[in-house]
């Protein structure tokens, strides 16, 4: 494929100036660390959730618990391991997400939408570009003109797919490509579910629908490669609205979380998943759990792909805190919704928070 060619995949404001030489894969990594992240917890799943017959296992499973709490104290994430979804799963994922993206980019624009022969079905799979910040019904929200001028960082070099989780069984594609991506995604968001469920319960105890399985989504993203990488970000600083993130990355690396005023690198590491809390769980937990400050960088010489789980409370259900005042989920995405059309950026939980 040439490279002429393939550059129509992305969003055009992706894409090099004709003149400019072209982009030419690297097998150099130039992330530079800025603290190793050697320190980032590390989560044995399998030990957390198996407990044998005998008693000293039963408290070495209450003692890898309570890990989890810990890392979700001081950190706001942790790597887990030992999770037990299938390696093979994971790397079907990563290579049909691949093929999709390589597609061009007016093909992924109109491919979802035009999926369905029912006018008013809405596909449980959008497309979206440039920014991370989607309406319900998956489109990418555009900021005022005013907040664009306040926020010049807007433009995130990304482009992704957004899947409703519990509309996916409800469609099923002609395309044998987009069928096998669909099935892949259904099967690896039950797993996630299972994952996701058992972590809130070893956090908790909280309300039952504090989370709800039927409103988790996948966020499949590509981060294409940029002639500037230090003029852009592929996602901008920020933490998750979520109660529960789950990433999976590729190979190339990129994410940095914030610890102790400094920016740690998230060095991908293979079968593992990292694992963060989003703002939700900050305020059910009265803030003992944080959610964690994040973001991508873009690479000049390969691209990126991960997948991201994000799981929340049911739509109305009214969370509960000595720290803020009572919110629905509802109430918090229509908040942030507004900062992000008016301010160019999210404010969180800073709006509820008691006076």
């Amino acid at each position: 494929m040439s490279q002429s060619y393939y550059f129509e995949s992305y969003p055009p404001l992706f894409r090099p100036p004709p003149n400019i030489s072209q982009i030419q894969e690297s097998n150099s990594d130039e992330t530079e660390s800025l603290l190793l992240d050697s320190h980032i917890p590390v989560i044995d799943y399998f030990k957390c959730t198996t407990p044998t017959i005998s008693t000293t296992k039963y408290q070495d499973v209450n003692v890898d618990r309570n890990l989890i709490s810990e890392a979700c104290r001081d950190w706001g994430l942790f790597r887990l391991v030992n999770h037990g979804i299938p390696v093979t799963l994971l790397n079907q994922i990563e290579q049909h997400a691949k093929k999709l993206f390589s597609l061009p980019y007016e093909t992924k624009k109109t491919f979802f939408a035009n999926s369905t022969s029912t006018s008013n079905f809405v596909s449980p799979i959008s497309y979206f570009w440039g920014s991370p910040a989607l309406s319900p019904s998956g489109a990418a929200l555009a900021p005022t003109k005013g907040a664009q001028e306040n926020n010049n960082q807007s433009l995130q070099w990304m482009e992704g797919f957004n899947v409703s989780l519990a509309q996916l069984s409800n469609i099923h594609y002609q395309d044998l490509l987009l069928e096998t991506f669909r099935c892949l995604l259904e099967e690896y968001g039950k797993e996630l579910s299972r994952l996701a469920t058992e972590i809130f319960k070893i956090l908790g105890p909280f309300e039952s629908n504090y989370m709800s399985i039927d409103t988790g989504l996948l966020r499949v993203y590509r981060y294409p490669r940029c002639l500037e990488p230090e003029r852009t970000w592929g996602i901008d600083t920020h933490t998750d609205s979520s109660v529960l993130s789950i990433i999976h990355q590729d190979d190339v690396g990129g994410l940095q979380v914030y610890k102790d005023h400094q920016w740690i690198d998230v060095n991908p590491l293979p079968n593992t998943l990292i694992v963060n809390i989003g703002d939700m769980l900050q305020a059910m937990s009265d803030d003992r759990y944080m959610s964690v400050k994040h973001r991508v960088k873009v690479n000049k010489h390969k691209e990126r792909i991960s997948i991201g789980y994000f799981v929340f409370p049911a739509e109305d259900t009214i969370i509960q805190s000595t720290k803020y005042n009572p919110f629905s989920y509802a109430d918090f995405r229509a908040q942030v919704q507004h900062d992000l059309k008016t301010l160019g950026l999210k404010t969180g939980l800073q709006k509820f928070k008691f006076s």
